[in-house]
């Protein structure tokens, strides 16, 4: 079957290119007329010209004065359309090319179809690789193997030499790989692959479910605040001594004077440094990493202040991981719920009971940030 010869325009400002043109146009005569005359195709070229292009016109000009042989024509027409020098690259970016080119896990042991030929992933690669070292000029050599061979997958890797002379018998040897070592490999990869997605499934169902248990824990404790907050008024109001009342000692949660002065609430500027002062020690959760931060947000609060300093607005403290969150109407001894500060039920000595300092901190807060606030602070936890 004859060649199609597109139809050449010569302006340049077409998507063509002359040498191509004039090489399909020599072919399709070749097929088509095997023994035509020189002149016979001079005559016939402008066939493939479109009408009043400026090869048609270039072609009319010339034949005032018709060349003497085909091979003249040629050159005439090479000499207005001169061929388009390809852009080359050099031999450090053709080695740059093969140090990029990859062979993956995943593509061993596979095999793809390349035009209608079935071929391991592998082998083509090999065939790639060695086109690049030719255009890089170092084929010949040992020059970049090692390099290359190290980047290739461990399967293929452990079958393969320590050195090669040059990069002909270095990509035969990919070749010549145990193929039946591959399909094992392969399902290796895959197997682990399974596993891996296993595993990652079930972490996201395990953080799935800790999500659900804390917005259902959250929503438990804002239904509670209001009942908390009634717990904490009373608890203050009976903390003030009342005649005939006992002493007690279990709501003194920090040593000092007793009040005898009024009650005078809390003022902004307060406020406001103890809300900057729960953003100091964030409240951690109850895992490994959340006891570690703990632990050294304790040692920073006692390089800061020291083991015995008073809590005050001023000396923010760390908050026990596993406790409620803090101004949401729990027990200040313990750090839970269900109970009020005076029915605490563990004792001083009990491994669930908070530091003093915590306590103090949690009643602290309590008392000076108002009801509106702490709303809006375990609102903004959610």
């Amino acid at each position: 079957m004859a060649e199609t010869v597109p139809l050449f325009h010569g302006d340049r400002a077409m998507a063509e290119n002359a040498s191509d043109f004039i090489k399909a146009y020599n072919r399709s005569m070749m097929f088509l007329n095997p023994l035509a005359t020189d002149r016979q195709k001079m005559l016939a070229l402008p066939n493939y010209f479109r009408t009043g292009s400026p090869a048609e016109k270039w072609y009319d000009n010339l034949m005032v004065n018709p060349p003497a042989t085909w091979e003249d024509l040629v050159t005439a027409f090479n000499e207005r359309w001169p061929m388009v020098k390809s852009a080359t690259q050099t031999s450090e970016e053709y080695q740059t090319e093969l140090l990029e080119l990859k062979m993956v896990e995943e593509d061993i042991g596979v095999i793809k179809t390349i035009g209608w030929q079935r071929v391991w992933t592998h082998v083509k690669w090999a065939e790639e690789v060695l086109e690049l070292a030719n255009l890089a000029g170092i084929r010949a050599g040992p020059t970049l193997i090692w390099q290359v061979k190290k980047n290739l997958p461990k399967a293929i890797r452990k079958q393969l030499d320590d050195e090669y002379a040059d990069w002909t018998a270095f990509t035969t040897a990919v070749k010549d790989v145990n193929t039946t070592k591959l399909k094992q490999e392969r399902e290796d990869i895959e197997e682990r692959k399974r596993q891996e997605e296993e595993r990652e499934q079930k972490l996201l169902q395990k953080v799935e479910a800790v999500k659900r248990a804390t917005t259902a824990d959250l929503s438990a404790q804002l239904q509670r605040l209001t009942i908390g907050q009634v717990a904490v008024a009373q608890m203050t109001a009976s903390s003030v001594p009342r005649p005939g009342n006992k002493a007690t000692t279990r709501f003194a949660l920090q040593a000092g004077p007793r009040r005898t002065t009024p009650y005078e609430p809390p003022t902004e500027g307060q406020k406001e440094t103890v809300r900057k002062g729960l953003e100091v020690y964030p409240h951690q959760r109850f895992d490994d990493d959340g006891q570690k931060t703990y632990a050294n947000q304790l040692a920073d609060w006692a390089a800061k202040h020291g083991a015995f300093t008073r809590i005050t607005e001023d000396t923010p403290y760390p908050l026990k991981p596993g406790t409620a969150m803090i101004c949401s109407g729990e027990c200040f001894h313990c750090g839970t719920h269900g109970h009020s500060s005076f029915k605490c039920p563990t004792e001083d000595h009990d491994e669930s009971r908070l530091s003093r300092s915590e306590t103090a901190w949690r009643a602290l807060c309590n008392r000076i940030l108002d009801p509106l606030i702490r709303v809006t602070l375990r609102i903004s936890d959610l």
